[in-house]
């Protein structure tokens, strides 16, 4: 798993436009975490890559800890170590967190809190048509 800056972040949302792109901000030590993550990788079996992309970046300090939680999960999309200066950048306080850009690349949603699967879908049918 690699380690990710705040500017590649923007770099994946800039190299995606014309799809949706959900991140998540997580780590294995966050319960509500761990519940959103099958929920997600559900949501990117619905969905085909080029129309949605979700990437995971976890704000984990112990790589290890990351990669064998990694196997466990057996993630469908990217997941990613954050650098330091990824969680000021974007403003987390607190996990999940979540960024939602639309096609052009704007983000138009963003938060902490869970997302429910039903929500997350809502929004990308919402975003898509």
């Amino acid at each position: 798993i690699s380690g990710i800056s705040s500017e590649k972040v923007l770099d994946i949302v800039k190299a995606n436009k014309g799809k949706l792109v959900f991140i998540n901000f997580f780590a294995t030590w966050c319960p509500p975490c761990r519940e959103e993550i099958p929920e997600l990788i559900s949501i990117r079996k619905a969905y085909p890559a080029d129309k949605v992309v979700i990437v995971g970046i976890s704000l984990d300090s112990d790589r290890g800890k990351l990669e064998s939680f990694a196997e466990a999960m057996n993630f469908n999309y990217p997941v990613y170590l954050a650098e330091p200066d990824v969680p000021a950048l974007f403003g987390i306080s607190s996990i999940p967190f979540n960024l939602l850009y639309d096609k052009p690349g704007k983000l138009v949603a963003e938060g902490p809190g869970m997302v429910g699967k039903e929500d997350l879908e809502e929004a990308f049918s919402g975003l898509l048509n």
